[in-house]
């Protein structure tokens, strides 16, 4: 019986090995907290939107060609709270009265001036979105078209009915930021006298109006 002795004496210390080999190891909790939010932005219009190209003489006016009366160009400033993409889709306010000026920029192009002479037409000035526009006072390419099939832009584009104007990278991709400087010229030519249906006897005033829509998301 003393030979079994040393061998039931280690057994409680394999046990309490074994028990703490066994014990629970200590853990810690990571978290991962934010808010997704719809972005709020607001928009600095410059002089209210008003591009204003002051008394124009009527003798200016062509008998049958247009007139071309120079431009104006002015920078928005597009600022919201929180990391975006946004893109423009125009309107024109006056399409009834839009006049081709020059057929080899397009119809989309063009935007009516308002009426003169009863059912004559004005003229149309053209928009465009220079390349100097900047995303968080970065330089980034111009796309135009439908966000991620639109059509990278290596120089200032028009911004044309019926398409989106945005920023984007060199992989077509929309770029995100928080403040979006756009720099808009507005090019004014006049129609002829033909068109006009007559000379101006009385004042006329330019009635060019577009809906710029500003669209946000995440």
């Amino acid at each position: 019986m003393k030979k079994h002795l040393p061998t039931l004496a280690a057994l409680p210390c394999l046990l309490l090995l074994a028990a703490h080999t066994l014990a629970a190891a200590p853990t810690a909790e990571l978290k991962v907290k934010g808010n997704i939010q719809v972005p709020s932005c607001t928009i600095a219009a410059p002089d209210n939107g008003v591009y204003d190209f002051g008394k124009l003489s009527s003798s200016l006016v062509r008998p049958s060609a247009t007139t071309q009366m120079g431009n104006i160009t002015k920078s928005w400033v597009i600022t919201c709270d929180s990391q975006t993409y946004l893109t423009i889709t125009p309107t024109d306010n006056r399409s009834d009265s839009v006049v081709i000026t020059n057929p080899a920029n397009g119809a989309p192009n063009h935007y009516g001036l308002g009426f003169v002479n009863g059912t004559g037409k004005i003229g149309a000035f053209k928009p465009i979105l220079l390349n100097t526009s900047t995303v968080d006072g970065v330089a980034v390419a111009l796309c135009k078209g439908v966000p991620g099939q639109c059509l990278l832009q290596s120089a200032s584009t028009y911004i044309s009915q019926g398409n989106q104007v945005s920023w984007a990278t060199a992989d077509n991709v929309l770029q995100a930021g928080r403040v979006f400087q756009a720099d808009i010229r507005a090019q004014l030519d006049l129609a002829s006298v033909s068109i006009m249906n007559g000379a101006i006897t009385d004042n006329a005033k330019l009635d060019g109006s577009m809906t710029l829509n500003f669209a946000f998301a995440i």
